[in-house]
């Protein structure tokens, strides 16, 4: 637990200067009494101020015993309490501390009280505050007049016999390392989200989460399938955020390796900023956005089965299916007689699951699901994924394309094969700057079964963000182009160009004339990319037009027509009289 900065970014230009000249303290000893500043917040009666003693000193780290509670202890209790502090001094030097600085880097040592060691005060805390650190104690008393002017850590006395207590004090020492790489070194301050997940990795980093039964992991699980549409980014410092972000850090760790925390910590920027970077350096196209929605996907699914990437499930051996996986938000059923239609809100980086199904296969001429999707433009930037199954366990991801914040999908055989759709929409607008008390985004959206002859081919989505038409030129859609000492006339649409095969269909189309054809550059021509898919108006049918004047139904689902490849922006629609113009040849089937 990490409690904010809160002084304004102006007031750490003379960060400088102190840094520079640390406080030069008297070395500790055994048994010194030392005045030291609290926060009420967690301090368990309230108190700013309260004395310690020197218990314990280990090679790197000092263990201060508030005195209060010392005095209460009689002979034997103050022994077990020595030793376990002795056991912890032992473990943070042998463990702890070798452990975080290889992987996030050192702590500002000997820092601002020239002193290689660590102070940790354990006192009387509130009961759910494990411990804490404070970054005003970093700082000279003469800019906070409440600074111990330590590198300093706070344990609750009440988790000194915890199972868990190697954890806690992990988890705080990474705060320490994060106030020097960032604020230290490069004068910023890491957001608390992911500042707290590093530090809700820490155990893991130090081996304490490799046994799954009461570990650390095993509690964070439980607190994130209570609240698993918690935001990532937003911080309210309650229970549901430790457990959201542990999760999103465990994820990331295990598809992108240990070195992204290295890489994310040392660099000079911070929240999605810093994973976007580090995930460049090493390396990867995908973007935190594409991972949070794989992450989000997976903690529906967590099946490392579903594709060769292996992208839907975790892969830490503790985070099976079976141990970790969420509940739909809501479910609904009844279809094909049912019209859905719901709306929300929800802040930046907040997950939702909503289920469709049918419930048993019913033979019916409404079995195709339309999902459509409205996003509030105010605030808003969605991305909708959703994951198809049916009966037979074949499970499918895919993504809805928006403009201007809608879409709509279309799902065959629905009734039929007994599918179940799964629609993970959530907010992406705001990108850094995260607080307490974000804004949210209003969203809608619409589930119905309709006939096949109700589905518009040119009204489908491109299922792949790939999938996406370029303004190439400055052409509008149906502009007429030939190359320089070509004889062949192209349609354009979008980045996109169809030949127009002979002059009899051109001439079948009222609009088109032959004084409206542009002559432009092979170069220029080229750059759009050539479509051959051709769907007539009023016919659901989609065909692949050959050179030679035949073609070729694409007797295919909608599904299999997205799963093989091809994109429906390739699909022109042109009238009956060049569909028919074309000797029909042999269907294309899915294989």
């Amino acid at each position: 637990m990490k409690k904010a900065f809160q002084f304004q970014i102006s007031g750490l230009i003379v960060l400088g200067v102190f840094f520079i000249y640390p406080v030069f303290a008297q070395a500790a000893v055994l048994g010194e009494q030392v005045n030291f500043n609290v926060d009420s917040n967690y301090d368990a009666t309230g108190r700013t101020q309260l004395t310690a003693s020197l218990k314990v000193i280990g090679d790197s780290i000092y263990f201060y015993v508030e005195d209060d509670y010392w005095h209460d202890l009689n002979i034997t209790q103050r022994s077990l309490l020595k030793e376990a502090l002795d056991d912890l001094a032992d473990e943070f030097d042998t463990v702890i501390y070798p452990k975080e600085r290889a992987i996030f880097g050192s702590e500002w040592n000997p820092g601002i009280d020239n002193d290689a060691r660590i102070t940790v005060l354990v006192s009387q805390l509130v009961n759910d505050a494990g411990g804490y650190f404070n970054t005003y104690d970093e700082y000279p008393k003469s800019q906070i007049s409440s600074s111990n002017e330590r590198e300093m850590l706070y344990l609750n006395i009440l988790t000194i016999f915890n199972s868990k207590n190697k954890a806690f004090l992990a988890h705080e020492f990474q705060h320490l390392i994060s106030f020097y790489q960032k604020t230290v070194l490069y004068n910023i301050e890491e957001e608390i989200w992911l500042n707290e997940a590093r530090s809700e990795y820490a155990p893991t980093v130090c081996g304490y989460n490799d046994t799954y039964s009461n570990s650390y992991l095993s509690d964070r699980v439980n607190t994130f399938l209570d609240g698993s549409s918690d935001s990532l980014t937003e911080w309210k410092n309650s229970t549901a955020d430790y457990g959201v972000v542990n999760l999103f850090l465990h994820y990331l760790v295990d598809h992108y390796g240990i070195e992204i925390l290295t890489r994310m910590i040392l660099n000079d920027k911070v929240g999605i900023e810093s994973i976007n970077t580090a995930l460049f350096d090493l390396g990867y196209s995908e973007s935190f956005s594409d991972i949070f929605a794989d992450w989000a996907i997976t903690n529906y699914l967590n099946d490392c089965q579903i594709d060769s990437e292996k992208k839907y499930c975790y892969l830490d051996k503790n985070l099976t299916y079976q141990r970790l996986h969420i509940d739909y938000s809501a479910s609904y059923s009844g279809f094909p007689n049912l019209i859905v239609s719901r709306s929300s809100s929800v802040t930046d980086w907040s997950p939702r699951w909503y289920r469709f199904r049918q419930g048993t296969a019913k033979e019916t001429d409404k079995d195709v699901l339309k999902l459509e999707f409205n996003g509030s433009i105010h605030y808003g930037d969605f991305k909708v994924p959703y994951i198809v199954m049916d009966e037979n366990s074949q499970i499918s991801v895919q993504f809805m394309s928006l403009k201007n914040q809608e879409g709509a999908v279309y799902i065959p055989n629905f009734t039929s094969l007994n599918k179940s759709v799964i629609m993970v929409p959530f907010n992406q607008y705001k990108k850094s700057g995260f607080g307490s008390s974000e804004p949210m985004a209003s969203f809608s959206f619409t589930a119905s079964s309709i006939s096949e002859e109700e589905i518009d081919v040119d009204d489908l989505p491109n299922n792949d963000e790939a999938d996406s038409e370029v303004e190439i030129g400055n052409y509008p859609d149906g502009s007429l182009l030939r190359a320089s000492g070509d004889y062949k006339v192209y349609i354009i649409k979008g980045s996109y160009k169809r030949w127009v095969q002979s002059a009899e269909i051109f001439n079948h189309y009222g609009h088109l004339r032959w004084e409206d054809v542009i002559e432009v550059s092979l170069e220029e021509l080229v750059q759009y990319q050539e479509s051959w898919l051709i769907r007539a108006y009023g016919d659901a049918r989609v065909y692949e037009v050959n050179a030679d004047g035949t073609k070729h139904w694409l007797n295919m689902t909608a599904e299999h027509f997205t799963i093989s490849g091809r994109l429906w922006a390739l699909v022109y629609i042109i009238n009956s009289f060049e569909r028919d113009f074309y000797r029909t040849g042999s269907d294309v089937r899915f294989q």
